[in-house]
């Protein structure tokens, strides 16, 4: 559900083959972070999709990123239910976050290949 949920989001960015693979190698423990949008100097795992497709590197304050999600067409039930599917769990448990982030890198990798046929 989690993988489905990253996948109709992520594609509402229309982002390009090179920015999923960048955004598959971002989605690791040390930039994601476990809560909405920005702590510090982790994005979550939207959120850092969004910093690619507008080219920012990494958002550093969550001002604004509710915005463009919306612009990109992110509907606030999707970021409700990702926070229940990935950001509560996450903060809970540590394997769950490590598996999480291995489910979205196997997303991506799939709307790669999707592309490319």
């Amino acid at each position: 559900m989690l993988k489905r949920l990253y996948k109709r989001i992520i594609k509402k960015f229309g982002l390009t083959e090179d920015q999923l693979k960048e955004l598959k190698s971002r989605l690791v423990e040390e930039n994601i972070c476990k809560g909405p949008f920005v702590q510090g100097e982790k994005n979550c795992p939207n959120t850092t999709a969004l910093a690619i497709k507008e080219n920012t590197g990494k958002f550093t304050v969550s001002d604004g990123v509710k915005a463009l999600m919306t612009r990109y067409g992110v509907k606030r039930i999707e970021l409700r239910a990702f926070y229940m599917l990935f950001d509560l769990p996450a903060m809970l448990s540590e394997r769950y976050f490590r598996r999480s982030l291995a489910i979205m890198r196997n997303a991506v990798d799939e709307l790669v290949q999707k592309g490319n046929k």
